[in-house]
């Protein structure tokens, strides 16, 4: 499944409203939704539905995601983030009676800090080839992945809480993975917008693979069919219970990636946006170089954080990338002639988006810079 911005808060928001970042408008690190955006919480809780987050929150404003109930996540010592509340969950299951529920589990981990203590030793590791195999990235990653294995004892916990409260065999349990800590975080590159994405529903759903290529915004309208209500037009995702069926092996056409890399640490200002066909991924960079000296070609006066954010991220304007034949991205493609009937439909199909999408962004007009939050380390 692809999420639309490889960032927590904004990954989030178009996964519990099922509207792109800039649609629902957090598209920085922690920005809030737009006034007037329902989510999940409002569309469930009008078909008497509990919904109830478990774990971590990062979206805002509180009055637009009213929750039913708020497990907030619980210390455990030794570890260096909160857990989620399993005994709680445990209790609400127990005294749950007839009205269904919807429970979001929010897992702190794998996000930083890692947990030091970590079983993996680093002859463990095998690192990806955009990654160096030093000292210092193999021993990041066993506790990287001892971090996962703390999520997914998480994870093991809460379906062992649906088999001790007989609910399985009525519970449709969706799991998205993390979009990944190194070089795909923060970008649009596949290997941050790509990311794991499992169903199992006992009896409904045959266990195997599809290619469907699906998406953060289909969870929000599956649950609303799920729950028997109306899906809202204005949605940008498609419920997902057809491709759970087995009765297609396509979904959308085109999925969309949006970057902007104001909002974080070390921060730059370099929007992207990418359009995915399954195969295709084309990648639009708004500031570059080859932007900027066709603009003091021009006379026009340059913004002292654009060139700056330009030559730091040292990317062309456009990019595309054979992602069956390149997984990690290495080779552009954009102007290999015989791909450029490809490169045009996608860079149409981008745009024509972009501005269904009411984005401030367009093929040759200004960058915008945005007002940030500081950055809290705690």
């Amino acid at each position: 499944a692809y999420t639309g911005q490889a960032v927590c808060a904004p990954s989030r928001s178009m996964l519990y409203s099922g509207l792109y970042p800039i649609r629902n408008g957090c598209f920085l690190n922690h920005y809030s939704v737009r006034s007037g955006v329902k989510t999940i919480a409002s569309y469930l809780g009008a078909l008497d539905y509990k919904v109830i987050l478990a774990g971590k929150s990062h979206v805002k404003p509180a009055s637009q995601f009213p929750w039913s109930e708020h497990m907030n996540p619980v210390r455990e010592p030794g570890l260096p983030r909160p857990v989620i509340p399993l005994q709680k969950m445990d209790r609400f299951m127990a005294e749950s009676s007839d009205q269904p529920f919807c429970i979001i589990l929010a897992s702190e981990y794998p996000h930083g800090p890692y947990i030091k203590d970590t079983p993996f030793e680093k002859e463990d590791i095998q690192m990806p080839p955009y990654l160096p195999s030093t000292d210092w990235n193999l021993k990041r990653a066993t506790q990287y992945y001892a971090s996962i294995v703390q999520k997914e004892k998480e994870f093991a916990g809460v379906l062992n809480l649906l088999k001790k409260h007989a609910l399985e065999s009525n519970t449709l349990v969706l799991y998205a993975d993390d979009h990944g800590a190194d070089m795909g975080k923060f970008t649009v590159s596949d290997r941050g917008l790509r990311v794991a994405f499992m169903a199992r529903w006992p009896g409904k759903i045959e266990m195997g693979r599809t290619d469907a290529l699906v998406s953060f915004a289909d969870f929000v309208p599956t649950a609303i069919e799920l729950a028997g209500g109306t899906v809202p037009e204005n949605l940008d995702g498609k419920s997902l219970l057809p491709v759970l069926a087995g009765s297609t092996q396509k979904h959308h056409d085109y999925v969309y990636g949006v970057s902007h890399n104001q909002g974080i640490q070390r921060r730059s200002v370099f929007p992207q946006r990418s359009v995915h066909d399954g195969r295709y991924h084309y990648v639009r960079n708004f500031n570059n170089m080859e932007r900027i000296q066709r603009e003091r070609a021009a006379g026009k006066q340059i913004n002292y954080f654009l060139e700056r954010g330009a030559k730091e991220h040292g990317k062309p304007e456009e990019e595309l990338y054979d992602t069956e034949a390149d997984p990690f991205e290495f080779k552009n493609l954009a102007n290999d002639p015989e791909l450029a009937a490809i490169k045009e439909r996608l860079k149409n199909a981008l745009f024509q988006w972009m501005e269904q999408q009411n984005d401030h962004l367009s093929e040759d007009g200004p960058i915008t810079l945005f007002a940030v939050q500081k950055h809290s380390l705690k």
